[in-house]
């Protein structure tokens, strides 16, 4: 998963690089392209050299957008999160339900069992 701030750093220091003559342009355009990588919400994201903003990828396009979006979610989730656990989502049991089918399960083997001893 991307990382906003190492992404913008690392444009940074290729702008400099290239401005230095210490890279040439080709060598400047694929490491930026390098740099393109998906986010939590699933989008490709990458970080403008010239215009120093944010785009992401919309299917089709690339689109201006704001990574404090996936920012946020990334720090809910890891506060939501126990290290080195999944969160996970407990669902709620019907245990009428549940008992009343653990019954009708235990009836109908009944009856097949007694069926097939006859």
């Amino acid at each position: 998963m991307i990382n906003f701030g190492n992404v913008e750093n690392s444009v940074r220091i290729l702008k400099k690089q290239v401005a230095t003559n210490q890279i040439d342009d080709k060598v400047f355009e694929d490491r930026l392209l390098e740099l393109i990588d998906i986010a939590e919400d699933g989008c490709y994201w990458m970080y403008g050299h010239e215009s120093e903003r944010w785009f992401r990828h919309d299917g089709q396009k690339w689109v201006p957008d704001d990574p404090d979006r996936i920012l946020a979610l990334r720090a809910q989730t890891d506060s939501n999160t126990d290290i080195g656990q999944d969160p996970v989502e407990e669902i709620p049991v019907n245990w009428t339900w549940f008992t009343v089918s653990l019954a009708s399960l235990a009836i109908i083997g009944g009856i097949v069992y007694v069926s097939s001893m006859a």
